[in-house]
């Protein structure tokens, strides 16, 4: 699922950090939220509860692809893992994600308050094949951009808190239509129906981190080419967009 917004504006939002910049041009929140550990924090946490991202394909500005791609992948311990809309709990502020799943799902059973949890929202991503590089000739990758959030669950049972989720979700997910849809146009009695059955929660962010790989080692002529043979085979038009947007880009 992808909420609709001017594709450019969230393209632009998703600035990358510029190989070798140090995190200590940024905020004291700016380093705490959204920029790698220092290398005194890294020391203790364990590599496996990181996003793996090179400096050149560090997202400085993570924060856009979680709006526009709220599909999210909720990861808990136990590995449960479940794929639903995801979205920030006020438009203005970071701290809180929400969200829901049917409690027939037994991760809706496995969640308890307080339990570490990953969010994981994927942008666009294209299979870049080596026939596209003249510059500098190599072997097939992957261009993508994501985003990860971590931080630590709070399950909301009562139906208040619920319905308000709910609300909140087809609200943000209808915000591009010319008519949105709400909650009282749902069939009479259908959503007191389902109510029992959905579990809602609510996300306590304390970390987001960000990739936007997008063949940035490689010389603007052959992303050029990159752009050209997606566009051409019409694989993934939207990461063709990304690179095209990159600081460097030849615009022919």
């Amino acid at each position: 699922m992808r909420v609709v917004r001017p594709a450019h504006q969230i393209r632009e939002a998703c600035h990358l950090a510029a190989p070798g910049r140090s995190t200590q041009s940024l905020t004291h929140e700016d380093r705490i939220v959204t920029n790698p550990m220092s290398d005194a924090e890294d020391s203790k946490t364990p590599p496996a509860a990181r996003l793996y991202a090179p400096p050149q394909f560090i997202a400085d500005n993570p924060l856009p692809i979680i709006g526009a791609y709220p599909f999210a992948t909720l990861v808990s311990p136990g590995l449960h893992a479940t794929m639903t809309p995801i979205c920030w709990e006020h438009p203005d502020q970071t701290n809180t994600l929400i969200g829901h799943f049917s409690r027939l799902n037994p991760h809706a059973q496995a969640i308890s308050d307080g339990q570490d949890v990953l969010a994981m929202f994927n942008g666009p991503h294209a299979y870049v094949s080596p026939r596209w590089y003249v510059d500098r000739p190599t072997v097939p990758t992957w261009n993508y951009v994501t985003t990860h959030v971590r931080g630590t669950i709070e399950p909301l049972d009562d139906e208040a808190s619920t319905l308000q989720i709910l609300a909140k979700t087809a609200t943000i997910c209808e915000a591009a239509a010319e008519r949105p849809w709400t909650m009282e146009q749902a069939p009479v009695g259908r959503v007191e129906f389902l109510l029992p059955m959905v579990r809602a929660f609510r996300i306590h962010v304390e970390r987001i981190e960000g990739v936007s790989k997008l063949s940035q080692a490689h010389s603007p002529a052959d992303r050029v080419r990159i752009i050209d043979g997606l566009r051409a085979e019409d694989i993934q038009r939207d990461i063709a967009a990304f690179i095209a947007d990159l600081p460097d880009a030849i615009h022919p």
